[in-house]
Protein backbone atom coordinates (compact mmCIF):
# COMPACT_ATOMS: atom_id res chain seq x y z
CA UNK A 1 0.00 0.00 0.00
CA UNK A 2 1.68 3.85 -1.12
CA UNK A 3 1.98 6.33 1.69
CA UNK A 4 -1.42 8.10 0.20
CA UNK A 5 -3.75 5.03 1.00
CA UNK A 6 -2.42 4.82 4.73
CA UNK A 7 -2.80 8.56 5.25
CA UNK A 8 -6.23 8.68 7.67
CA UNK A 9 -8.47 11.90 8.76
CA UNK A 10 -10.67 11.16 11.64
CA UNK A 11 -13.77 14.22 12.61
CA UNK A 12 -13.96 15.00 16.08
CA UNK A 13 -15.65 17.25 17.87
CA UNK A 14 -13.92 16.98 21.45
CA UNK A 15 -11.63 14.54 23.01
CA UNK A 16 -13.07 14.64 26.39
CA UNK A 17 -14.70 11.58 27.86
CA UNK A 18 -17.55 9.94 25.99
CA UNK A 19 -18.28 7.18 24.29
CA UNK A 20 -17.53 8.87 20.71
CA UNK A 21 -14.21 9.96 21.87
CA UNK A 22 -13.11 6.84 23.54
CA UNK A 23 -14.09 5.14 20.02
CA UNK A 24 -11.60 7.39 17.82
CA UNK A 25 -9.02 7.44 20.52
CA UNK A 26 -8.91 3.51 20.37
CA UNK A 27 -9.35 3.38 16.48
CA UNK A 28 -6.59 5.92 15.67
CA UNK A 29 -4.32 4.30 18.23
CA UNK A 30 -4.94 0.65 16.45
CA UNK A 31 -4.58 2.31 12.92
CA UNK A 32 -1.13 4.03 13.58
CA UNK A 33 0.30 0.61 15.25
CA UNK A 34 -0.50 -1.02 12.29
CA UNK A 35 1.59 1.96 10.54
CA UNK A 36 -1.14 4.16 9.14
CA UNK A 37 -0.40 7.75 9.53
CA UNK A 38 -3.32 9.36 11.42
CA UNK A 39 -4.47 12.75 11.77
CA UNK A 40 -7.82 13.55 13.84
CA UNK A 41 -9.57 17.04 12.91
CA UNK A 42 -10.68 18.47 16.00
CA UNK A 43 -13.12 21.12 16.83
CA UNK A 44 -12.93 22.08 20.04
CA UNK A 45 -9.46 21.75 22.05
CA UNK A 46 -10.91 21.25 25.72
CA UNK A 47 -7.48 20.09 27.41
CA UNK A 48 -5.60 17.40 27.68
CA UNK A 49 -7.45 14.42 25.99
CA UNK A 50 -9.55 12.01 28.26
CA UNK A 51 -7.73 8.58 26.67
CA UNK A 52 -4.41 7.81 26.49
CA UNK A 53 -3.84 9.04 22.71
CA UNK A 54 -0.72 7.35 20.95
CA UNK A 55 2.16 10.01 20.97
CA UNK A 56 2.34 9.33 16.59
CA UNK A 57 -1.48 10.25 16.64
CA UNK A 58 -1.51 14.22 15.21
CA UNK A 59 -4.25 16.09 16.28
CA UNK A 60 -5.07 19.20 14.52
CA UNK A 61 -7.47 21.68 16.75
CA UNK A 62 -9.88 23.68 14.00
CA UNK A 63 -11.11 26.46 15.87
CA UNK A 64 -9.76 28.11 19.38
CA UNK A 65 -12.90 28.66 20.73
CA UNK A 66 -15.26 26.28 23.12
CA UNK A 67 -19.19 25.50 23.39
CA UNK A 68 -21.01 27.70 25.60
CA UNK A 69 -24.79 25.90 25.76
CA UNK A 70 -24.58 26.08 29.70
CA UNK A 71 -23.79 29.75 29.73
CA UNK A 72 -26.57 30.55 27.36
CA UNK A 73 -28.94 28.48 29.20
CA UNK A 74 -27.67 29.81 32.60
CA UNK A 75 -28.49 33.39 31.39
CA UNK A 76 -31.80 32.41 30.15
CA UNK A 77 -32.51 30.62 33.31
CA UNK A 78 -31.90 33.94 34.75
CA UNK A 79 -33.56 36.42 32.48
CA UNK A 80 -30.61 38.47 32.37
CA UNK A 81 -30.87 40.49 29.31
CA UNK A 82 -26.99 41.36 28.45
CA UNK A 83 -25.75 37.63 29.51
CA UNK A 84 -28.35 36.29 26.96
CA UNK A 85 -27.60 38.53 24.09
CA UNK A 86 -23.55 38.27 25.08
CA UNK A 87 -23.71 34.62 25.30
CA UNK A 88 -26.58 34.27 22.45
CA UNK A 89 -23.89 35.89 19.86
CA UNK A 90 -21.00 33.92 21.29
CA UNK A 91 -23.04 30.68 20.52
CA UNK A 92 -23.44 31.63 16.77
CA UNK A 93 -20.20 32.43 16.17
CA UNK A 94 -18.92 28.84 17.80
CA UNK A 95 -21.83 27.40 15.12
CA UNK A 96 -20.96 28.77 12.26
CA UNK A 97 -17.27 28.53 13.04
CA UNK A 98 -17.98 24.54 13.37
CA UNK A 99 -19.12 24.25 10.25
CA UNK A 100 -17.26 26.44 8.34
CA UNK A 101 -14.00 25.28 9.57
CA UNK A 102 -14.35 21.44 9.47
CA UNK A 103 -15.73 22.20 5.91
CA UNK A 104 -12.52 23.90 4.91
CA UNK A 105 -10.79 20.87 6.38
CA UNK A 106 -12.42 18.61 4.54
CA UNK A 107 -12.21 20.31 0.97
CA UNK A 108 -8.42 20.96 1.70
CA UNK A 109 -8.12 17.60 1.66
CA UNK A 110 -7.18 15.70 -2.10
CA UNK A 111 -5.50 12.15 -1.18
CA UNK A 112 -5.85 9.19 1.45
CA UNK A 113 -9.09 8.72 3.69
CA UNK A 114 -11.53 10.78 6.00
CA UNK A 115 -14.01 8.69 8.69
CA UNK A 116 -16.25 11.39 9.82
CA UNK A 117 -17.73 10.43 13.53
CA UNK A 118 -20.64 12.34 13.80
CA UNK A 119 -23.43 13.45 11.12
CA UNK A 120 -23.18 16.67 10.49
CA UNK A 121 -19.17 16.27 9.47
CA UNK A 122 -20.82 13.10 7.30
CA UNK A 123 -23.14 15.10 5.25
CA UNK A 124 -20.07 17.78 5.22
CA UNK A 125 -17.75 14.59 3.66
CA UNK A 126 -20.36 13.86 1.29
CA UNK A 127 -20.88 17.08 -0.24
CA UNK A 128 -17.66 18.47 0.01
CA UNK A 129 -14.77 15.73 -0.02
CA UNK A 130 -12.97 15.27 -2.83
CA UNK A 131 -12.71 12.88 -5.67
CA UNK A 132 -9.47 11.57 -4.25
CA UNK A 133 -10.56 10.64 -0.89
CA UNK A 134 -12.08 8.01 0.37
CA UNK A 135 -14.95 8.97 2.84
CA UNK A 136 -16.24 7.12 5.43
CA UNK A 137 -19.65 8.19 8.19
CA UNK A 138 -19.92 6.65 10.94
CA UNK A 139 -22.90 6.39 13.02
CA UNK A 140 -22.17 5.65 16.76
CA UNK A 141 -25.84 5.71 18.31
CA UNK A 142 -29.05 4.91 17.59
CA UNK A 143 -30.80 7.18 14.63
CA UNK A 144 -34.12 6.76 16.75
CA UNK A 145 -36.19 7.14 13.57
CA UNK A 146 -35.01 11.01 13.31
CA UNK A 147 -36.82 12.82 10.41
CA UNK A 148 -33.63 14.65 10.01
CA UNK A 149 -31.07 11.89 10.49
CA UNK A 150 -33.23 9.48 7.76
CA UNK A 151 -33.30 12.29 5.38
CA UNK A 152 -29.86 13.07 5.54
CA UNK A 153 -29.10 9.40 5.12
CA UNK A 154 -31.36 9.31 2.33
CA UNK A 155 -30.24 12.40 0.75
CA UNK A 156 -26.93 13.66 1.91
CA UNK A 157 -24.59 10.90 1.98
CA UNK A 158 -24.50 9.89 -1.81
CA UNK A 159 -21.36 10.12 -2.11
CA UNK A 160 -20.20 7.98 1.15
CA UNK A 161 -18.28 5.43 0.01
CA UNK A 162 -19.04 3.18 3.09
CA UNK A 163 -21.24 3.84 5.91
CA UNK A 164 -20.16 2.18 9.21
CA UNK A 165 -22.88 1.05 11.99
CA UNK A 166 -22.23 -0.43 15.30
CA UNK A 167 -24.49 -3.67 15.31
CA UNK A 168 -26.06 -6.17 12.28
CA UNK A 169 -29.32 -4.80 13.05
CA UNK A 170 -28.98 -1.14 12.28
CA UNK A 171 -27.66 -2.28 9.38
CA UNK A 172 -29.98 -3.97 7.86
CA UNK A 173 -32.37 -1.37 8.69
CA UNK A 174 -30.71 1.35 7.23
CA UNK A 175 -29.94 -0.58 3.98
CA UNK A 176 -34.06 -0.53 3.54
CA UNK A 177 -34.40 3.18 4.27
CA UNK A 178 -30.92 4.04 1.33
CA UNK A 179 -32.17 1.44 -0.77
CA UNK A 180 -32.12 4.21 -3.64
CA UNK A 181 -28.35 5.00 -2.84
CA UNK A 182 -26.22 2.70 -4.66
CA UNK A 183 -23.46 4.42 -4.07
CA UNK A 184 -22.62 3.40 -0.85
CA UNK A 185 -22.07 0.62 1.18
CA UNK A 186 -22.86 -0.29 4.63
CA UNK A 187 -21.20 -1.76 6.67
CA UNK A 188 -21.70 -3.15 10.37
CA UNK A 189 -18.43 -3.14 12.43
CA UNK A 190 -18.55 -3.13 16.53
CA UNK A 191 -16.73 -0.96 19.12
CA UNK A 192 -13.83 -2.74 20.88
CA UNK A 193 -11.81 -3.02 23.69
CA UNK A 194 -7.75 -1.90 23.79
CA UNK A 195 -5.86 -4.87 25.60
CA UNK A 196 -6.43 -3.92 29.65
CA UNK A 197 -4.92 -5.49 32.67
CA UNK A 198 -7.40 -8.68 34.52
CA UNK A 199 -9.93 -6.60 36.79
CA UNK A 200 -12.03 -9.51 38.01
CA UNK A 201 -11.38 -10.62 41.26
CA UNK A 202 -12.22 -13.60 43.21
CA UNK A 203 -13.33 -12.20 46.29
CA UNK A 204 -16.24 -9.69 44.77
CA UNK A 205 -18.02 -7.39 47.29
CA UNK A 206 -22.00 -7.49 47.70
CA UNK A 207 -21.98 -4.95 45.14
CA UNK A 208 -24.27 -3.32 41.93
CA UNK A 209 -22.45 -0.94 40.01
CA UNK A 210 -23.46 1.32 36.96
CA UNK A 211 -22.01 3.97 34.80
CA UNK A 212 -22.73 6.47 33.31
CA UNK A 213 -23.49 10.42 32.42
CA UNK A 214 -26.07 11.21 35.48
CA UNK A 215 -28.38 12.71 32.34
CA UNK A 216 -32.07 11.85 32.39
CA UNK A 217 -31.72 9.28 28.96
CA UNK A 218 -29.34 6.69 31.19
CA UNK A 219 -32.11 6.55 33.44
CA UNK A 220 -30.57 6.51 36.47
CA UNK A 221 -33.83 7.99 38.47
CA UNK A 222 -35.32 4.51 37.43
CA UNK A 223 -32.65 2.54 38.43
CA UNK A 224 -33.38 3.84 42.16
CA UNK A 225 -36.72 3.22 41.92
CA UNK A 226 -36.25 -0.33 40.91
CA UNK A 227 -33.33 -0.65 44.00
CA UNK A 228 -35.62 0.81 46.68
CA UNK A 229 -38.34 -2.21 45.70
CA UNK A 230 -35.47 -4.95 46.00
CA UNK A 231 -36.54 -7.14 48.91
CA UNK A 232 -33.67 -8.15 51.46
CA UNK A 233 -31.09 -6.11 49.84
CA UNK A 234 -28.91 -6.80 53.54
CA UNK A 235 -25.60 -5.73 53.00
CA UNK A 236 -25.59 -4.48 49.12
CA UNK A 237 -24.88 -1.14 47.79
CA UNK A 238 -26.08 -0.07 44.53
CA UNK A 239 -22.72 2.00 43.21
CA UNK A 240 -23.46 4.76 40.67
CA UNK A 241 -20.13 6.38 39.31
CA UNK A 242 -20.64 9.58 36.97
CA UNK A 243 -21.28 13.03 37.32
CA UNK A 244 -23.98 15.25 35.31
CA UNK A 245 -26.85 17.78 35.57
CA UNK A 246 -29.63 14.82 37.38
CA UNK A 247 -26.67 14.81 40.24
CA UNK A 248 -29.15 16.54 42.38
CA UNK A 249 -32.71 15.33 41.57
CA UNK A 250 -31.11 11.51 42.19
CA UNK A 251 -29.35 12.63 45.71
CA UNK A 252 -33.09 13.72 46.40
CA UNK A 253 -34.93 10.45 45.10
CA UNK A 254 -32.46 8.85 47.20
CA UNK A 255 -33.50 10.63 50.38
CA UNK A 256 -37.19 10.40 49.82
CA UNK A 257 -37.13 6.93 49.16
CA UNK A 258 -34.88 6.36 52.43
CA UNK A 259 -31.92 4.19 50.96
CA UNK A 260 -29.47 6.60 51.52
CA UNK A 261 -27.46 3.75 53.12
CA UNK A 262 -27.38 1.24 50.48
CA UNK A 263 -27.10 3.85 47.23
CA UNK A 264 -24.01 5.68 46.87
CA UNK A 265 -23.24 8.33 44.35
CA UNK A 266 -19.73 7.91 43.73
CA UNK A 267 -19.12 10.77 41.43
CA UNK A 268 -16.79 10.74 38.30
CA UNK A 269 -13.77 8.43 38.47
CA UNK A 270 -10.81 7.70 36.26
CA UNK A 271 -10.69 4.48 33.65
CA UNK A 272 -8.73 2.33 35.85
CA UNK A 273 -10.58 3.32 39.21
CA UNK A 274 -14.11 2.87 37.17
CA UNK A 275 -12.60 -0.98 35.81
CA UNK A 276 -11.41 -1.62 39.54
CA UNK A 277 -14.66 -0.93 40.75
CA UNK A 278 -16.53 -3.65 38.32
CA UNK A 279 -13.44 -6.07 38.85
CA UNK A 280 -15.05 -6.26 42.82
CA UNK A 281 -18.42 -6.13 42.13
CA UNK A 282 -20.85 -8.97 41.57
CA UNK A 283 -23.55 -7.21 38.97
CA UNK A 284 -23.46 -4.59 36.12
CA UNK A 285 -26.90 -2.62 36.00
CA UNK A 286 -28.38 -0.74 33.28
CA UNK A 287 -31.49 1.31 32.92
CA UNK A 288 -30.78 3.68 30.38
CA UNK A 289 -33.82 4.64 27.76
CA UNK A 290 -31.75 5.02 25.08
CA UNK A 291 -28.20 3.50 24.36
CA UNK A 292 -25.68 3.84 21.42
CA UNK A 293 -23.15 0.40 21.41
CA UNK A 294 -22.05 0.83 24.95
CA UNK A 295 -18.02 0.66 25.60
CA UNK A 296 -19.23 0.39 29.16
CA UNK A 297 -21.30 -3.01 28.37
CA UNK A 298 -17.94 -4.09 26.74
CA UNK A 299 -15.88 -2.98 29.93
CA UNK A 300 -18.51 -4.65 32.55
CA UNK A 301 -18.23 -7.76 30.80
CA UNK A 302 -14.10 -7.58 30.68
CA UNK A 303 -14.21 -7.82 34.41
CA UNK A 304 -17.03 -10.48 34.42
CA UNK A 305 -19.91 -8.94 35.55
CA UNK A 306 -23.41 -10.21 34.67
CA UNK A 307 -25.29 -7.50 33.14
CA UNK A 308 -28.93 -7.12 33.55
CA UNK A 309 -30.44 -4.30 31.08
CA UNK A 310 -33.55 -2.98 29.55
CA UNK A 311 -33.74 -4.21 26.36
CA UNK A 312 -33.98 -0.91 24.30
CA UNK A 313 -33.77 -0.18 20.93
CA UNK A 314 -29.99 -0.44 20.23
CA UNK A 315 -26.72 -1.41 22.61
CA UNK A 316 -28.02 -4.23 25.07
CA UNK A 317 -28.89 -7.09 23.22
CA UNK A 318 -25.58 -7.01 20.66
CA UNK A 319 -23.84 -7.68 24.02
CA UNK A 320 -25.82 -9.66 26.14
CA UNK A 321 -27.14 -13.19 25.29
CA UNK A 322 -30.41 -13.46 27.68
CA UNK A 323 -29.52 -15.97 30.64
CA UNK A 324 -26.00 -16.80 29.78
CA UNK A 325 -24.58 -13.54 30.35
CA UNK A 326 -26.94 -11.43 31.91
CA UNK A 327 -30.30 -10.65 31.48
CA UNK A 328 -32.47 -8.61 28.62
CA UNK A 329 -35.72 -7.09 30.45
CA UNK A 330 -38.06 -5.45 28.09
CA UNK A 331 -37.77 -1.87 28.44
CA UNK A 332 -39.98 -0.49 31.60
CA UNK A 333 -40.52 -4.05 33.20
CA UNK A 334 -39.78 -3.24 36.51
CA UNK A 335 -41.29 -6.61 38.06
CA UNK A 336 -39.35 -8.64 35.96
CA UNK A 337 -36.17 -6.19 36.18
CA UNK A 338 -36.59 -6.68 40.13
CA UNK A 339 -36.73 -10.64 39.93
CA UNK A 340 -33.98 -10.68 37.64
CA UNK A 341 -31.88 -8.70 39.83
CA UNK A 342 -32.84 -10.51 43.26
CA UNK A 343 -32.36 -14.03 41.80
CA UNK A 344 -28.41 -13.00 40.72
CA UNK A 345 -27.97 -11.20 44.16
CA UNK A 346 -29.25 -14.69 45.69
CA UNK A 347 -28.31 -17.47 43.14
CA UNK A 348 -24.25 -16.83 43.83
CA UNK A 349 -23.69 -20.56 41.55
CA UNK A 350 -25.40 -18.08 38.62
CA UNK A 351 -24.08 -15.37 39.25
CA UNK A 352 -20.27 -16.55 38.82
CA UNK A 353 -21.48 -18.99 35.86
CA UNK A 354 -22.77 -15.91 34.09
CA UNK A 355 -19.83 -14.03 35.37
CA UNK A 356 -17.62 -16.35 33.36
CA UNK A 357 -19.78 -16.53 30.36
CA UNK A 358 -19.16 -12.73 30.52
CA UNK A 359 -16.09 -12.59 30.22
CA UNK A 360 -15.82 -15.52 27.76
CA UNK A 361 -17.95 -12.93 25.12
CA UNK A 362 -15.97 -10.40 25.80
CA UNK A 363 -13.15 -11.71 23.73
CA UNK A 364 -14.91 -11.46 20.42
CA UNK A 365 -14.68 -7.58 20.66
CA UNK A 366 -11.17 -6.80 21.68
CA UNK A 367 -8.77 -5.15 19.14
CA UNK A 368 -7.75 -8.13 17.04
CA UNK A 369 -10.94 -9.50 16.53
CA UNK A 370 -12.55 -6.00 15.32
CA UNK A 371 -9.34 -4.29 13.81
CA UNK A 372 -9.39 -6.07 10.86
CA UNK A 373 -12.65 -5.50 9.51
CA UNK A 374 -11.37 -1.66 9.15
CA UNK A 375 -8.11 -2.46 7.64
CA UNK A 376 -10.57 -4.25 4.57
CA UNK A 377 -12.55 -1.34 3.86
CA UNK A 378 -9.39 0.94 4.01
Amino acid sequence: MDNKNKKIYITCLHLRHGGVEMAITLLANALVEREYDVEILCLYDLGQPAYDLDPRVRVIYLTDVKPNREAFLQALKRKNIVRILREGFRACRVLYLKKSKMKKAIRSIRTGTIISTRNEHSVLLSKYGQKGVKKIAQLHHDHEFSEKLLKDFRSHFTNIDFFVLLTEEMKEELEKIMADNHHTKLLAIPHFLPEMKEYAKKDREDQVVAVGRLHEEKGFLRLIDLWAQIPEKQDWILKIIGDGEQRDSLKERIRELGVEESVVLAGPMDHDNVMTEMGKSRIYAMTSRTEAFGFVLLEAMHAGLPIIAYDVRMGPRAVIRNDENGYLIPDGDEKKFIESMTALMHDKEKNERMSEQSKYMSKQFTEEAVIQKWINIL
